[in-house]
């Protein structure tokens, strides 16, 4: 007798922590004190797209607990099922992390070698979002984004790589900077950075280290990964994505040099502890190909197994873009500095039919090295040109502090003068049917295009270098009968009332360079139309700006090569190559020098201008594939 009331009372014990989740939400939520500090644990509600998080406690003691124990949960909610894994958090916890996709009652089972570890069940309620909450983003409608709720998402994004290997002030202060501003994507590395203006030692490195200074490359250091699950959650409270960088060159410490099999165990231990958060984004590398080589097809494919929720996720290049027709990557990332940007994420669009971020294209600042000299307007011109091919863009900033101290590497404050301007770039966007919108360049001439035809234009006119005066440029309204039209300055952040006009093709001189025309589609009767070059004259005090309009020119041909274009995109081009090496010595065709426009190779090659010429000559002929 006294053995069977043992055993009801053993049995007893192991559901208490099944049934005091559902008897605290009977109660109005107030769960009594659990029995004992190793009893599992997770919260009785959790908001739609939030995060369930069940810690567990084993009583045994492991040489190794990240490598000798495996635990995952299977999360039941509806007809859904979803398992995932979990990961060892030290002192004997373990933790398993769910993102409800879905509201309503939850179940859920654990799965481990060990048994205190395995067969713990739980259930949960799935309450709606709260207001601010739109879940993870998706790419959609092929080029765009949008949140799990459909919202648009139009991603205006900044970079600073080290800041989480920086001292705890400097974080903080690095996110009160967010604060202040409109960006809602950051970049960042996990692994430490040892690079120009950032060579200091973390607080605490992403494994354990070992007395002789090494690394142990099988043991994680919870305490490392606490403070990314802090500023992952303080990011995500601003409205911030977390845009994660896996694995970078700029180290010192060997942890660009790993073995596959612990890069295979860095992303999946990195994917269970992160992917649960909605507001994760995954970048393999940054500059993959100045890495030692290695199969980045499959760790994507790793990645993409590790994260049940399927977080955006692309890999970041520095010379050669990786081939984003893989299947892991939903994304194109694209670094491109030559000025020419723009043109770069248009054929990248077009090519590869994903949405397209130029993560790096040089950077406002200081810093004496040629990408990082910027000026505030340069900047924004570039940014604009990227928005204007359809892509995406981040921005980074490299004015120099004392201390060596950059937002770009490190964090801390932003002193200049794009982010403002960056913001309103955003604001003009999504004041738009921006995901409606496509790069149209048949309908301008000298500027460049986003239409909806009949419903929203956007035309952008920038000053282009050596230019003495503006050009005239022309535009194509069509579909409705009349269009307000709006004059937008990018740098004061003016936006003007013009007036209203007809559909038609239209001619005239810009007064203001660079800038914007913002045409939409207006209700009869609104206004009355009048041509664009007479309302702009209206505007620049009777400045000559209508002419006639020539139907021929816009009839846009296909885009041909240059001697502005890279050379290794001039490469992967079989004809453009074969002129490559008719014209210019192979030794100065390979290495870094790829990344350079090849106008600028040429000025270091004494090439004689006839051949330069000729070259250039026979590149206009090769259409862009």
């Amino acid at each position: 007798m006294g053995d069977t009331m043992r055993s009801q009372r053993r049995g007893l014990l192991r559901y208490l922590p099944v049934v005091l989740p559902w008897l605290g939400l009977l109660s109005g939520g107030c769960i009594a004190a659990p029995l004992a500090s190793a009893a599992p644990s997770w919260r009785p509600q959790v908001q739609q797209w939030g995060m369930e998080e069940v810690v567990l406690r084993s009583t045994h003691a492991y040489a190794n607990p990240f490598t000798d124990v495996t635990l995952q949960a299977t999360f039941r909610c509806g007809n859904r099922t979803l398992r995932v894994e979990g990961f060892a958090d030290g002192d004997g916890i373990w933790k398993v992390r769910f993102m409800p996709q879905r509201q309503g009652s939850c179940t859920f089972t654990t799965h481990s070698n060990d048994a205190s570890l395995n067969a713990v069940s739980g259930g949960f309620m799935v309450t709606p979002p709260k207001p601010g909450n739109h879940g993870p983003v998706r790419v959609c409608k092929a080029y765009y984004f949008c949140y799990a709720d459909g919202t648009p998402f139009f991603p205006l994004g900044t970079t600073s790589y080290n800041w989480l290997n920086r001292d705890a002030k400097l974080q903080d202060e690095t996110l009160a900077t967010l604060r202040k501003t409109r960006f809602n994507k950051l970049r960042f590395l996990l692994f430490p950075k040892w690079y120009a203006f950032n060579r200091v030692d973390p607080p605490e490195f992403p494994y354990v280290r070992k007395a002789d200074g090494t690394f142990d490359l099988n043991r994680f250091n919870p305490a490392f990964f606490a403070n990314v699950d802090r500023r992952i959650r303080e990011l995500e409270a601003m409205g911030v994505q977390a845009d994660i960088i896996l694995f970078h060159p700029y180290d010192h410490w060997g942890f660009s040099t790993m073995d596959p099999a612990h890069n295979e165990a860095w992303i999946r231990y990195v994917a269970a502890r992160l992917s649960a958060y909605r507001n994760v984004w995954w970048t393999m590398a940054n500059e993959y190909d100045l890495m030692t080589p290695r199969n980045w097809n499959r760790l994507g494919r790793v990645l993409r197994a590790s994260d049940p929720y399927g977080h955006p996720a692309g890999i970041h290049n520095a010379g050669p873009w990786f081939d984003p027709r893989q299947p892991w990557i939903d994304h194109v990332i694209i670094q491109d500095g030559t000025g020419f940007a723009g043109r770069s994420a248009y054929i990248a669009r077009r090519r590869y039919g994903k949405p397209v971020i130029v993560d790096e294209f040089g950077y406002e600042g200081n810093n004496a090295q040629a990408w990082g000299e910027l000026s505030g307007r340069q900047e924004v011109d570039r940014a604009w040109g990227i928005t204007m091919a359809g892509a995406y863009f981040s921005h980074g900033e490299t004015y120099v502090h004392p201390g060596g101290v950059i937002w770009w590497a490190a964090g801390g404050k932003l002193v200049g003068e794009s982010p403002p301007r960056l913001a309103f770039l955003k604001t003009v966007m999504t004041s738009l049917p921006f995901q409606e919108m496509v790069p149209s360049p048949g309908l301008v001439v000298n500027g460049s295009a986003l239409a909806q035809p009949g419903h929203a234009y956007l035309f952008w006119f920038p000053w282009k270098q050596g230019q003495f005066f503006m050009p005239r440029s022309q535009i194509r309204l069509a579909g409705g009968p009349l269009f307000k039209v709006e004059l937008i300055d990018p740098w004061l952040m003016r936006t003007y009332l013009l007036g209203y006009t007809s559909s038609g093709d239209q001619a005239f001189t810009m007064p203001v360079a660079p800038a914007l025309l913002r045409i939409t589609a207006a209700a009869k009767g609104a206004g009355e139309p009048r041509p664009v070059g007479d309302l702009l004259g209206v505007f620049a005090g009777d400045f000559p700006t209508t002419a006639k309009a020539d139907p021929a020119l816009f009839n846009a041909g296909p885009m041909h090569y240059g001697l502005d274009f890279q050379i290794w995109m001039l490469q992967q081009n079989p004809a453009a190559d074969a002129l490559l090496e008719k014209y210019l010595p192979k030794r100065v065709l390979h290495g870094r020098a790829t990344v350079f426009p090849l106008s600028a190779l040429l000025k270091f090659t004494h090439t004689r201008q006839q051949t330069v010429r000729a070259l250039a000559a026979a590149l206009g002929r090769i259409p862009v594939q």
